[in-house]
C-alpha cells in the first residue's frame, strides 16, 4: 500500500514535524510495510529523519508520479488552510488534492485546523475541495463550524485532536543528556517560556518582567524554548537581554521527540506556540496559554489550560497568572491527566477514520 502525505513539512517547524512524526509512527504501527511518500520543502532531510520517500513539494512531475502510483492522499494535518498571512499558501494545499483527483487517487482531509478564511475565492475553493474528500477530520470545533458555514456537510466532518498528542518523547537518558548540555540542574524547578512574534503586540517586556520576578522569588530555572527557531530564536535573545537575569535559551535544533522530552521535564510552561500547549498537555505539564489566535484558545480550553489573550497581556497579569498556576500545581496535574486522556483518545480517532478509507482503497498499482 502506498500513501502520499501533504503538509507543511521540511521547514523546521517543530509543531508540523511533530505531526509528521506521529503520523508516520502510527501508520507504520497499523500497516507494517506501508510505503510512505512525503511532500517536503527539504526532501533529503525528511527522508533521513523519518525513513520515508520524500519528494520536493514544488516538483509537479514528481508529485504527479507519486499520486498516480498512490492508493490514498493524506492532506494534513496542521493549520494549512488559512489566508490571514498569505492568500497563495492555502491554494497550494487545495491544489494537491485536485491533482490527486485528476490522478484518480482519493484523498482524506486529516486533522486540519482551518481559518481564518477572509477572501471569497479561498472560501469557495476550500468548500469545493473538501466536499470531494472521502473523509474529513478537523482538530478543533471552530474549524468544524467554519466548514459548516461554507456548506460542507458531505462527507461528515468529525472533530478530533492534533495527532502530535500521540507522539512519544525521546528516551529519558537522552533528555537527561540534553538538560545537562544546557547546564540545567535536576534539583531546581524548571519553568519554560515559548514565545512567538505577533504584529501589534509586545511580548518581550512582559516576558522579561516575568523572568526577573521568577529570579527574584527564587522560583527556579527559566528556559526559553523556540519552537520555530528561524522565527523564535532572535525573539528569545531579545527577551533574555531585556530581562537582564539568569535565563537559558534552547539554542540548538531538536527533533520533535527530543523537544517533547525537554517539555516533559518542565514544572510549568508559558506558551504562545500551539504545539507548546500540545506537548505540555500530552506530558501533563501545567501551562499558561498566551492566545493570539482562536486555535490557541480552542485547544487551551479543551486541555484545561488557563489563558491570557494578548490584548490583555501586561507584566502584572502575567506574573499573577503564573503565580496562581505555581501555587495550585499539584492539584492541576491531576486535572491535566484527565484532559490528556480525552485529547489523546480524540487524536487516535483520526486514524480510525483513516482506517475506514485505507480498507476501501484499491490494491497498489504499478506504473512501470
Amino acid at each position: 500500500m502506498h500513501l502520499v502525505i501533504s503538509g507543511y513539512y521540511g521547514y523546521g517547524n517543530t509543531g508540523d514535524e511533530a505531526i509528521l512524526a506521529a503520523l508516520t509512527d502510527e501508520l507504520r504501527r497499523r500497516y507494517p510495510g506501508v510505503h510512505l511518500t512525503v511532500l517536503s520543502a527539504s526532501p533529503e532531510a525528511t527522508a533521513r529523519q523519518y525513513g520515508v520517500e520524500a519528494i520536493s513539494r514544488w516538483s509537479l512531475p514528481a508529485i504527479w508520479r507519486a499520486l498516480r502510483g498512490a492508493d490514498l492522499l493524506i492532506s494534513g494535518g496542521g493549520g494549512l488552510i488559512q489566508d490571514a498571512t498569505s492568500r497563495t499558501s492555502p491554494l497550494y494545499y487545495l491544489v494537491i488534492p485536485r491533482l490527486a483527483r485528476l490522478a484518480g487517487t482519493p484523498y482524506v482531509i486529516f486533522a486540519q485546523g482551518l481559518g481564518p478564511l477572509r477572501h471569497w475565492f479561498t472560501r469557495w475553493a476550500t468548500a469545493r475541495c473538501f466536499r470531494r474528500a472521502v473523509a474529513i477530520t478537523v482538530r478543533d470545533e471552530p474549524s468544524a463550524q467554519l466548514l459548516s458555514q461554507l456548506g460542507v456537510t458531505t462527507p461528515p466532518v468529525e472533530v478530533t485532536a492534533d495527532p502530535a498528542l500521540l507522539l512519544k518523547p525521546c528516551p529519558p537518558h537522552r533528555t537527561d543528556e540534553l538538560l545537562r548540555e544546557l547546564g540545567l540542574s535536576e534539583a531546581a524547578p524548571l519553568i519554560g517560556i515559548a514565545l512567538r512574534s505577533w504584529a501589534g503586540f509586545d511580548v518581550v517586556e512582559p516576558a522579561a518582567a516575568l523572568i526577573r520576578h521568577l529570579h527574584q522569588s527564587q522560583a527556579g530555572q527559566v528556559l526559553l524554548i523556540p519552537f520555530q527557531p528561524e522565527e523564535d530564536l532572535n525573539l528569545a535573545w531579545r527577551v533574555a537581554s531585556e530581562a537582564a537575569a539568569p535565563v537559558t535559551i534552547l539554542d540548538r535544533p531538536l527533533d520533535p521527540r527530543g523537544l517533547l522530552g525537554v517539555v516533559s521535564r518542565l514544572d510549568l510552561l508559558v506558551s504562545m506556540r500551539l504545539h507548546g500547549l500540545i506537548f505540555a498537555a500530552a506530558t501533563h505539564v501545567p501551562t499558561l496559554a498566551l492566545s493570539y489566535d482562536p486555535k490557541v484558545e480552542a485547544f487551551a480550553s479543551r486541555a484545561g489550560q488557563p489563558t491570557i489573550e494578548l490584548a490583555e497581556l501586561t507584566r502584572q497579569r502575567l506574573v499573577e497568572k503564573v503565580e496562581e498556576l505555581r501555587s495550585a500545581r499539584a492539584q492541576h496535574v491531576d486535572e491535566l491527566r484527565q484532559h490528556a486522556a480525552q485529547l489523546q483518545q480524540a487524536a487516535a480517532r483520526n486514524f480510525e477514520v483513516l482506517a475506514s478509507q485505507v480498507g476501501a482503497v484499491r490494491e497498489p498499482r504499478y506504473n512501470g
